[in-house]
Formats: structure tokens, C-alpha cells, sequence
């Protein structure tokens, strides 16, 4: 008997910030066409997310976050597939991160993330982090 597919589940991600205008961004997999994201995946549904984050970023950075607040979530489908992202503002404990999981990771000033690719549902968020209002 085949394993069924899952049509929807939920992804974890982070918005790791430092000094309060750069971004943690990350490619998962090596090759220019593949796009950017932030830190983080599918979950386990019967792992609270703020858990699940906490050792996806260890996984893929061999970093600790500490989780500052967490965003309302939005679903994105998929053609048939639909997933539930939920995306929490962060900090970082330990300061570099180290690569093992992914491919590559990069700080970027929040202006700079116009310049770079990403799937659509992380655009959404890259869109509402360069228009919310900034602290002066």
C-alpha cells in the first residue's frame, strides 16, 4: 500500500533580526535558481511551532533563538497543497550563524531583501517587513 501525500501542513519560520535592520536569510539547497528564505520548515503536528523553530534553526545553523513575538498565521496554497505559515520575530543567542543544514545563510540589511529572490508566501513577508513603519 502507497503513502499518501500530505495536502497541507504547517511551516515554522523566523525572522531572526540583529542590531534591528539586518535579517537572517538562508538557501536551503546550492544553485543560483533556487530562492532565498527565512530560517526554519515543516513542523510536526504534534510539536507546538515555537518548539519546532527552536531546533529547526539549531538544525540548519547551529544557532539558539530566542523567540520575541510571534505573527498571526496565513495560509498559502499550492495548486492542491495548502500551508499554514507561522512566522516569529526573533533574536539570536549566539551570534554566527554556522551553515550544516542548508546551503548557505546571510545577513542582509531590510532594505537589501528587495534584491533578493524568494517564493511567493515569503515575499508576502518580505513585503510587510519593508512596509511597516520603523522606529525612529
Amino acid at each position: 500500500m502507497g503513502r499518501r501525500r500530505q495536502r497541507s501542513w504547517v511551516e515554522a519560520r523566523a525572522l531572526i533580526q540583529r542590531a534591528g535592520r539586518e535579517y537572517l536569510i538562508i538557501k536551503p539547497h546550492a544553485g543560483d535558481e533556487q530562492p532565498w528564505e527565512f530560517p526554519g520548515g515543516r513542523i510536526r503536528s504534534s510539536e507546538p511551532p515555537e518548539a519546532a523553530l527552536r531546533h529547526l534553526c539549531r538544525a540548519l545553523l547551529g544557532i539558539d533563538i530566542h523567540i520575541a513575538l510571534g505573527q498571526p498565521p496565513f495560509d498559502y496554497s499550492f495548486g492542491t497543497h495548502r500551508v499554514r505559515y507561522r512566522y516569529y520575530l526573533c533574536g539570536v543567542r549566539r551570534r554566527e550563524a554556522a551553515p550544516p543544514g542548508c546551503a548557505e545563510a546571510r545577513w542582509v540589511l531590510m532594505e537589501q531583501l528587495r534584491e533578493y529572490v524568494f517564493d511567493a508566501p515569503t515575499q508576502q513577508v518580505v513585503d510587510w517587513l519593508l512596509e511597516k513603519p520603523q522606529p525612529s
